[in-house]
């Protein structure tokens, strides 16, 4: 939907509104969800049908803005609960596989931009059947989760004979004011998560579509900025096999990150970066920063958070959400301010 973003506005508005229609539901979703107890297939099967109608609502954007918004509302919201709801369930197993869970939500990222700008910027197919083409995702997601069930999958059950259910163990559930203020302890990484995170949907959504290239790369910078973007993200998510920073260094990639804002935010006013992949390798450092910082917070706070874990854990991908939505509020002035 955000690669799609600048078509689908059309010039009619700030790109920043698809980003917002992206974020506002998916951050209600992360307030709300962490409270309702909802049964593990209800929640996929809702997933599945959101998906469903709003990749089909999306698609009917260049004939209706507000249809198409409508739909990356539904999206958004199909996103919020498959975010909470995945980012839970990877706390049954080992860290390893909420690596591979990160690692996986680099890759799709990746995949989808990129397929996207070869489909339309390369191929020049209609962006409206290239939305359509993603409509099987939705139910390739059930069948994974049917398939990683304890009753198909030897690995899973492994796993849950290794990882140790802390709320079952502990003699008394913590309380809600108990869940928050441990939770407070972990507010440095919160607040380093806000700023890569923020840098980085800055640049995609409020700087990137001001900086244009004339001649052949004229009106591709953006998609190709998404596609960039994703694969720094999907190098940093995936850092966790390669690499573990320690939480005192956790600022680097956050305070780097926040750096390329800086920048970007000048070449939009100036133009003086006129090489268009040299911009792109930018682009592919500020989403490995970002990504790094996203896939490092989460491991460190399921270190650090014992019983509190799950608690935590929807506390981080709330601040995750609520950098993207105060992004998408400050693109509404931003964009505009710098063209």
């Amino acid at each position: 939907m955000l690669s799609a973003a600048k078509i689908m506005m059309s010039g009619i508005t700030a790109t920043s509104t698809v980003l917002f229609c992206d974020i506002t539901p998916k951050l209600l979703v992360k307030i709300i969800l962490p409270f309702i107890q909802i049964n593990n297939m209800t929640c996929v099967c809702l997933i599945v049908i959101l998906f469903t109608i709003g990749y089909v609502f999306a698609s009917f954007s260049f004939r209706n803005v507000y249809i198409g918004l409508s739909g990356v509302v539904l999206n958004s919201a199909a996103s919020g609960i498959g975010d909470v709801f995945l980012s839970t369930y990877s706390t049954r197993f080992s860290t390893k596989a909420m690596g591979s869970y990160m690692s996986g939500t680099g890759l799709a990222s990746l995949f989808s931009s990129l397929l996207f700008a070869l489909l339309v910027d390369v191929l020049n197919c209609n962006p409206k059947y290239v939305i359509f083409s993603f409509l099987p995702m939705p139910y390739l997601f059930l069948e994974c989760y049917l398939l990683s069930s304890e009753g198909h999958s030897p690995g899973q059950q492994q796993e849950s004979t290794v990882v140790v259910d802390y709320e079952v163990l502990s003699e008394t559930p913590l309380s809600l004011s108990q869940q928050v203020k441990l939770s407070l302890k972990s507010t440095y990484i919160y607040v380093l998560t806000f700023i890569a995170v923020f840098s980085s949907y800055t640049i995609n959504q409020s700087v990137n579509p001001v900086i244009e290239f004339s001649g052949y790369w004229s009106g591709k910078y953006f998609t190709f900025s998404q596609v960039a973007s994703n694969l720094g993200s999907f190098m940093g998510k995936s850092s966790l096999s390669v690499f573990k920073l320690k939480r005192q260094l956790l600022f680097i990639p956050s305070l780097t990150a926040l750096s390329f804002l800086i920048l970007y935010c000048f070449e939009a006013v100036y133009h003086f970066i006129n090489q268009f992949w040299l911009l792109l390798s930018f682009g592919v450092g500020y989403g490995f920063c970002s990504g790094t910082v996203i896939t490092q917070a989460l491991y460190l706070i399921q270190i650090e958070a014992g019983r509190n874990k799950r608690f935590a854990v929807c506390v981080q991908t709330f601040m995750g959400s609520f950098s993207v939505f105060f992004a998408s509020v400050l693109g509404f002035w931003l964009e505009d301010f710098l063209r």
